[in-house]
């Protein structure tokens, strides 16, 4: 596997590769999906960090066919400045994750995200006002330099790294690390966005079968996953409603 940074022109030439052959197949992932959750009775939180990792696995797959290798690395956090746009219930569900934590870790988290809406709270409004329908809404929004909620600015680690979400899991470099550093948006990195709609349908399918066998999900569907907002902001509104 190439461990060398990848230059813009090999970039290029990877993700045509990628797109002429190694496109993944949507009933296949949703066999894998299905397979992992088969045999037990997942809660939503369970299903949605297997969904989650089946993405990371189903990139794996891909950068070791084409043999390339992320140059993302523990501490580089420029990317953590990007707009994140998710679902009530997907931010929900990252908020469940908090609340099952250890008593010490998730009263940390607490008080980090209380912290961060009182540092930021202009920033926040300002953000807010943003359409991410036109073209400019990432310049703008990473111009402000709003940090994600979850982003630990002492070590630039994510406090739920392990439910980030599809946008981070998605967004990767295989060029040098610095192009990163020199521009809010290089255009060096890609994304595996095609997962988007894999993921999306996954689920979809999750909750209607739950729904469908009488169990509470614990989320107003399908409001929750046809609303999306910035993660920011889904935070700070379940902060001041207590949710």
């Amino acid at each position: 596997m190439t461990k060398k940074p990848l230059t813009y022109e090999q970039i290029v030439q990877v993700c045509q590769k990628i797109n002429e052959r190694y496109l993944p197949d949507e009933e296949a992932f949703l066999q894998t999906v299905h397979e992992r959750l088969s045999g037990n009775t997942p809660s939503m939180l369970n299903m949605f960090q297997t969904l989650l990792a089946a993405v990371d696995d189903e990139i794996q797959k891909i950068e070791q066919q084409v043999e390339i290798k992320p140059t993302c690395a523990k501490g580089c956090a420029y990317c953590c400045y990007f707009p994140i746009i998710v679902t009530e219930a997907e931010a929900k569900l990252m908020m469940e994750y908090v609340h099952q934590l250890p008593f010490k870790e998730r009263e940390k988290i607490v008080q980090h995200l209380k912290r961060y809406f009182n540092e930021f709270e202009s920033k926040i409004e300002e953000v807010s006002l943003l359409d991410w329908e036109e073209e400019t809404f990432k310049e703008e929004y990473m111009a402000s330099q709003l940090p994600c909620p979850f982003l630990d600015r002492q070590t630039n680690t994510c406090y739920v790294y392990g439910v980030r979400p599809i946008p981070c899991r998605t967004y990767l470099n295989y060029g040098h690390p610095q192009v990163c550093a020199q521009s809010y948006i290089p255009k060096e990195p890609f994304s595996y966005e095609f997962f988007y709609e894999y993921y999306m349908n996954a689920l979809h399918d999750f909750v209607q079968e739950q729904i469908s066998n009488g169990k509470d999900v614990g989320l107003n569907y399908p409001d929750d996953l046809f609303i999306f907002d910035y993660l920011p902001i889904w935070l700070k509104n379940f902060f001041e409603n207590d949710v």
